[in-house]
């Protein structure tokens, strides 16, 4: 008895010893590795204070970090900020990103197995080689994370990982990962998930041999890499692999033979692309494929091969964006007459100009759950399907014609389906009050269609509706009492582009999870009403609402854009903006009401993108507080009566602007210099203000003006999000996409412009304008803006000459310069030569040369001088001989073209026999 006591505290006091020797207790973390954590933490940025809890002794309780039960050592680390799509750019409470650098002291942490370092913003480093000597690492997650620069070899070192997720969801300069050479990643021998979207792949030409020597890889992602893609593999060893996306790549070649040979596989993607005989018969090889997604690939060159019929497990088939050039579609019956037909639930065929009437094969299709046939250009009647078990039907934007009250009646037996969708097509919708809708419906799409001129009684039998969308439908009538009361399960609520009449009722608050209301366009009367605090959207500009701006708005937390312009709003705005810790408010839009008063202080936040106050009756002074819009894009306060100076802090502070809008306002004294250090600054107004001095030479340095723009669009992004390609088909994921999409992810900024002398409102192609509107002085350095397309100097008191450098700007399509004290000769050539319109100059009085009829004097300007299309001069005597040398040709071409008809008789016969058929 005693020998086994002995034993027994012989472990106990070898444990403790091994304990102590590790320098913490058995009910805590190990000191070494705490430290290691804080040391972590001392580098890094959280302005969300996601790392308060990364306090006191015990590491293992801390945020994102577990122990091993038995040896207390750290095994996980988990600084992922996941967000869903519509919240990509929407930082809500505790989730702002971590910055700043990453510690070595990571390196303590011995026996590591998870790293999630995902969605945070590192400022564009490379990914710390050093991570490559954490030996442990079973999964490691660094993707969105704001890495840039080349993908460290060192991550070959990590032969146990299981996962690696270096990935970005679209280019920008501080997610520019890219991998030059990729034999290290045959190294990662136990590899099962490898995501490496958006990682540049160009220098990487032996990418394919390296995942082929990896065997237990099961899920492969390589969309946006700019691979090459070899046609050629002499052995396939990816026998384990079910998951592969090559998608958005621009491939040109035929589909590779070895791709069919991944007898695995059950879910493939090779959509953005362009291959060439997309769909081979070879693809009957893939039996277990369960997803195909071959959208956006422009051309079927060789239509849809019969042996797709052969893949019995298929579920999802997306042939989006292609061209099907081999006639009438119901030649594809026996494709889908296969046991296809008995798998099949998500149909995707969109954007595709297919034509015709709806293929009857369809019918045939029982296990359909989603059928997307939108934007393409089938006519004839109303799709009659008896597919019991739909649950989305989309057949939006084609040119379905004729009336529906009897087409539509065989959709009440589709007791399943949760989204229908028929907007933007050629019938009229009159169902009547008696018609009875699938009442399980929870999204109902019919903005762009005939459905007025009556509002449609027969929605308030939709209980379950979540999304409403009846933009531009045609009604002009009064909105029934019951619409904010029959559902209480509304989500989206668009009556936009109407000519509805009525009051809004005193309080919405009833609807606990209306997340957007757009009644904008409409005929909307009356006061603004109490809104659901877990409102995001509400859109109400064009309308006739009176009254003033009620305070509760300020309370409504979760506000992302807030836009009532284009009412009869009066009042000041209310100064309570500032009950929200964590803002998620980036877009304000009061413009064209009749507010008076000053700008609130507490307007500004750190996520407020756009602010609009154009067109009121706003006085005083800009408010020190705008500093703290830091992330402001949009400045447009045009039309009121601010006044004082331009200060100084606001080009120091607002380092994000993009179009700065003063007009019409009682600013005065200079133009601060530091505008000039703006680089994304490409729309400027101070027009009609009293600005005095000259205009800054920094303006020369507006690099948005020396730069094309264009506008990011990635095709795959937004099929993917708005398909939704999950179980529930139809969930909220998808209305708030739709909600996100319809505001351009976001918000559809737009604001006037004044080009050509006329105020034009953009929208979508806001960032692709470029203009200068400030009426001061004009400088030298005008010819850096080589983008500008409009200035409008006029009404000022500009003096000194007009620049021979503005000859250089080549897309300048606007001019004007009235009604100031310019003087000196116009230059003349080069863009100013297609601008000869006198009155651009009309009100200088010391101005002279054309195109104004005023001659320039001797003693004013150099005798007979005019500026070159390069700023330099040219003589008189330049002229002359110019003149002269026009003279010689002339003649010289006149006798040449004379002397070839006397020795070309047949000619000079055709020619006088054109002459006279010309007369007659």
């Amino acid at each position: 008895m005693g020998v086994k006591l002995t034993g027994a505290l012989l472990v106990v006091l070898l444990y403790l010893k091994f304990s102590i020797c590790d320098g913490v207790s058995i009910k805590g973390c190990k000191e070494n590795e705490r430290k290691a954590l804080l040391d972590l933490k001392e580098g890094l940025k959280d302005p969300g204070r996601r790392l308060s809890s990364w306090v006191g002794q015990d590491c293992c309780i801390w945020r994102g970090v577990q122990c091993d039960n038995q040896t207390g050592h750290v095994v996980q680390l988990d600084l992922g900020n996941k967000r869903p799509l519509h919240d990509m750019f929407q930082y809500g409470p505790r989730s702002e990103p971590l910055e700043g650098e990453i510690s070595p002291a990571l390196l303590w942490l011995k026996h590591l197995k998870y790293l999630d370092l995902s969605m945070n913003f590192f400022g564009g480093i490379q990914i710390p080689a050093f991570i490559g000597s954490l030996a442990q690492l079973r999964y490691l997650d660094l993707s969105c994370a704001g890495f840039s620069g080349l993908v460290p070899h060192e991550l070959g070192n990590l032969s146990h990982l299981h996962h690696l997720d270096l990935s970005n969801p679209f280019y920008s300069s501080w997610n520019k990962l890219y991998i030059v050479g990729s034999y290290w990643l045959s190294n990662l021998s136990s590899l099962q998930y490898l995501n490496l979207n958006f990682v540049g792949l160009s220098k990487a030409t032996d990418w394919l041999e390296s995942l082929n020597t990896l065997p237990s890889v099961s899920e492969i992602y390589l969309s946006n890499c700019t691979l090459e893609l070899p046609l050629s593999l002499a052995q396939v060893n990816l026998t384990k692999l079910k998951v592969l996306d090559l998608s958005s790549n621009n491939v040109h070649s035929v589909v590779p033979p070895w791709l069919f040979k991944l007898s695995s596989l059950e879910n493939l993607d090779l959509s953005v692309n362009a291959f060439k005989e997309l769909v081979p018969s070879a693809i009957g090889n893939l039996t277990s494929l369960r997803v195909l997604n071959l959208a956006n690939n422009r051309v079927l060159e060789v239509g849809v091969p019969l042996s797709l019929e052969n893949l019995c497990m298929l579920t999802s088939l997306d042939l989006s964006g292609n061209k099907y050039l081999h006639g009438d579609l119901n030649e594809l019956g026996e494709v889908f007459s296969g046991c296809i037909k008995d798998s099949l639930e998500i149909l995707n065929w969109v954007f595709s100009e297919l034509t015709g009437q709806f293929p009857d094969w369809l019918g045939n299709l029982k296990s359909l759950k989603m059928l997307n046939l939108y934007g393409n250009y089938f006519y004839g009647p109303f799709l009659q399907l008896g597919l019991h078990s739909l649950k989305k039907l989309d057949v939006s934007r084609n040119t379905l014609n004729g009336s529906v009250p009897v087409n539509l009646a065989h959709l009440a037996g589709l007791a399943k389906l949760q989204h229908l969708g028929f907007s933007a097509n050629e019938f009229r919708v009159d169902l009547g009050s008696q018609w009875v809708p699938p009442l399980g419906l929870k999204m109902l799409l019919m903005w762009n269609s005939k459905l007025g001129p009556g509002f449609p009684s027969w929605i308030q039998k939709l209980e379950n509706l979540s999304a409403l969308l009846l933009s531009n439908a045609g009604i002009s009538d009064t909105l029934p009492d019951w619409f904010w009361n029959f559902s209480a399960n509304l989500q989206l609520v668009d009556l936009s582009l109407n000519v509805i009449r009525g009051k809004l009722p005193a309080t919405l608050e009833h609807l606990s999870n209306l997340r957007y209301v757009d009644l904008s366009g409409n005929s909307f009367e009356g006061s603004l009403p109490q809104f659901p605090a877990n409102l995001e959207y509400l859109l109400l500009f064009s309308n006739t609402i009176t009254g003033r701006i009620p305070e509760t708005l300020c309370y409504l937390k979760k506000l992302a854009a807030l836009d009532l312009s284009k009412n009869q709003l009066i009042g000041e705005i209310p100064d309570c903006w500032n009950h929200s810790l964590r803002p998620r408010l980036f877009t304000f839009d009061l413009s064209d009401n009749k507010l008076s008063g000053g700008i609130p202080t507490t307007i500004c936040s750190s996520s407020l993108d756009y602010l609009h106050l154009s067109n009121n009756n706003l006085s005083g002074k800009l408010p020190l507080s705008l500093r703290n819009c830091r992330a402001l894009r949009t400045l447009d306060l045009g039309q009121n009566k601010i006044s004082g100076s331009i200060p100084t802090w606001l080009p120091k502070s607002l380092l994000n602007l993009e179009a700065l809008r003063l007009r019409s306002n009682m600013f005065v004294g200079l133009i601060p210099p530091g505008l000039g250090n703006l680089t994304a600054l490409r729309v400027i107004d101070f027009a009609y203000n009293h600005l005095s001095g000259l205009i800054p030479h920094s303006f020369g340095n507006l690099k948005a003006m020396r730069v094309a723009h264009t506008i990011f669009y990635n095709k795959k992004v937004a099929f993917v999000a708005y398909d939704k390609i999950s179980l529930d088909y139809v969930d909220n994921m998808e209305i708030l996409y739709m909600t996100s999409n319809k505001l351009g992810l976001g918000y559809m900024d737009n604001m006037r412009v004044n080009l050509k002398g006329k105020d034009v409102r953009y929208g979508k192609l806001l960032p692709l304008v470029i203009s200068i509107d400030l009426s001061r002085g004009i400088p030298q350095e005008i010819n850096m803006l080589r983008w500008l397309e409009s200035l409008d100097l006029s009404m000022n008191n500009l003096s000194g000459p007009i620049p021979a450098t503005m000859t250089m700007l080549s897309l300048l399509s606007h001019l004007n310069l009235s009604y100031n004290n310019l003087s000196g000769e116009i230059p003349y050539g080069g863009q100013l030569f297609s601008l000869l319109d006198p009155s651009i100059y009309a009100g200088n009085s010391a101005l002279c040369g054309l195109p104004i009829s005023k001659e320039c004097k001797n003693d004013r300007v150099a005798p007979h001088q005019k500026t070159s299309y390069d700023g330099g001069i040219v003589s008189q005597d330049d002229n002359n001989w110019l003149l002269l040398s026009m003279e010689v040709g002339y003649c010289f071409g006149l006798f040449t073209f004379g002397g070839l008809l006397l020795l070309k008789s047949e000619w000079s016969f055709s020619f006088f026999q054109f002459i006279d058929n010309f007369h007659v």
